[in-house]
């Protein structure tokens, strides 16, 4: 590769930033120092231009222990939460003045309401008609709209038909209703293999011959446990309509946003001795902090350190990779190194890791990318070996593109590879670049990879079909 030069040899690439700047010190008698990774508090934050604030270190244990906001909290598909979200959001437009927005909001609301109360009504009309064993009127309420998308109904129902059919001895009746209404709803069934005992039955001569119907104790047991599942469904819905009854504090919405913005705050690293003005609601709240303070160094690589990286979201553990060939994973916390990944035979140059923490991926001046499983940091493994054929010279760069199911890898040989995890093969190649590749990441949306390179150009690429779609060209050095 005559049109380039080798990263080794190019200070300007081998530069750190200085907020993670590896020392070598000198000591009395003249030998280096060990390499050291520092990491710093961040304790003083701009805001609004200029005004600073001080910051105080948030113990990471400590922000752990808050509730995580995830979907286990409420059902959003709860029919009482949805009505309580539709009742707060019509409050705070009504005191904004949005009267006729509220109107048509409520209007909406109560087109869906209908549709409730005439799905109460029929599953009210079917339970009778299943106690009454009137099976004609259990099929024509069944086919109508308000039960037709209620599979987990519908299919108990044709069940409980199906078994009486099968004790009467009704075999083509029972066949009929296997294969018209049961087998279209099999997903809905209780349990792994009760479809599979239910189609068994018409070859037994007993229901209870059935591993899944053993304790069949008769069609008149069988209806009103049938009966008490609807009756249940009706109380969940009964119930789910007395949050229209109860009283609506003032400005709810308001509240409840000053309540979550509380909880980011408070789940954040770092605490402002002021309460601090949240300017939007359409991102969490993140204070902008500025590293003057050191709080750790992490001592332990024979080489300088080349790249960083947080391991996972909570920033308990950080990765640095070295000129010693290795990796080391470091506590945050206590600046102890949990777990060093050994495999290159050349300097690490650049690290990514996954959002959950799991893999980490490493590309090396041995022409390699390697991919780790660090689930486990005691026992952290190299589960591929990344080497392209065509490949020469050191790669340089390594990411992920924002699904995570490809890594994008660039290098000295000017060219950049997409890598997918699945498949575990390259799948596109970008040539363009005139000399080596520092750096290449895809944009958020996945569509793009933009690359810079010592040619003094950034590139866009389409991910698709390969093609540079942009260039830029407005550096005057590397």
């Amino acid at each position: 590769m005559s049109n380039g030069t080798n990263k080794a040899n190019d200070p300007s690439l081998n530069t750190i930033p200085p907020c993670l700047e590896p020392l070598q010190s000198q000591s009395t008698d003249g030998s280096v120092a060990t390499p050291q990774t520092k990491a710093y508090l961040q304790p003083e934050a701009s805001v609004n231009g200029g005004t600073q604030l001080n910051l105080h270190f948030h113990h990471s244990e400590r922000s752990r222990l808050c509730t995580e906001a995830s979907s286990e909290l409420f059902d959003k598909n709860n029919p009482r939460i949805r009505r309580d979200i539709i009742r707060i959001i019509a409050q705070y437009l009504d005191s904004q003045g949005f009267t006729s927005t509220k109107v048509t909001l409520y209007d909406e609301a109560n087109v869906k309401q209908q549709h409730e109360n005439n799905y109460i009504s029929d599953v009210v009309r079917l339970r009778a008609a299943i106690l009454d064993g009137e099976w004609g009127e259990v099929d024509r309420i069944c086919s109508s709209s308000y039960l037709k998308d209620k599979k987990h109904i519908l299919y108990n129902v044709y069940k409980q038909q199906y078994l009486e059919l099968i004790e009467d001895n009704e075999s083509q009746k029972a066949f009929a209703t296997l294969t018209k209404h049961l087998k279209p709803l099999e997903a809905q069934q209780s349990f792994q293999g009760e479809f599979r005992d239910l189609c068994y039955l018409l070859t037994t001569k007993s229901i209870q011959d059935a591993p899944a119907f053993r304790n069949w104790d008769g069609i008149a047991s069988s209806r009103e446990k049938l009966a008490e599942y609807l009756q249940h469904i009706l109380e969940f819905e009964i119930v789910g309509r007395e949050s229209e009854q109860q009283h609506l504090m003032p400005n709810r919405l308001i509240t409840l946003f000053r309540q979550a913005v509380a909880y980011q705050i408070e789940s954040c690293q770092y605490h402002s001795e002021a309460i601090p003005l949240v300017p939007t609601l359409l991102t969490d709240y993140a204070p902008v902090v500025v590293p003057n303070t050191e709080r750790h160094t992490f001592i332990g690589h024979l080489g300088n350190i080349k790249c960083t990286a947080y391991v996972g979201q909570h920033g308990r553990h950080v990765a640095s990779g070295s000129s010693d060939n290795t990796i080391r994973i470091w506590d945050t916390e206590t600046s102890e190194c949990v777990a060093t990944l050994r495999g290159h035979t050349a300097r690490i140059w650049d690290i990514c890791v996954d959002r959950s923490g799991s893999t980490l991926v490493s590309a090396s001046g041995d022409c390699t990318v390697k991919i780790w499983d660090i689930r486990d940091l005691h026992k952290p493994q190299c589960i591929t070996t990344v080497a392209s054929e065509n490949s020469s010279g050191d790669v340089y760069s390594v990411s992920m593109n924002p699904l995570e199911s490809h890594i994008i890898m660039a290098g000295y040989d000017r060219t950049i590879r997409l890598y997918d995890r699945v498949t575990g093969r390259i799948v596109q190649t970008f040539h363009g670049h005139e000399l080596s590749v520092a750096q290449a990441v895809s944009n958020p949306l996945g569509n793009l990879i933009i690359s810079g390179s010592k040619d003094q150009t950034i590139r866009f690429w389409d991910i698709m079909s390969g093609t540079c779609v942009k260039s830029l060209r407005s550096h005057l050095g590397e």
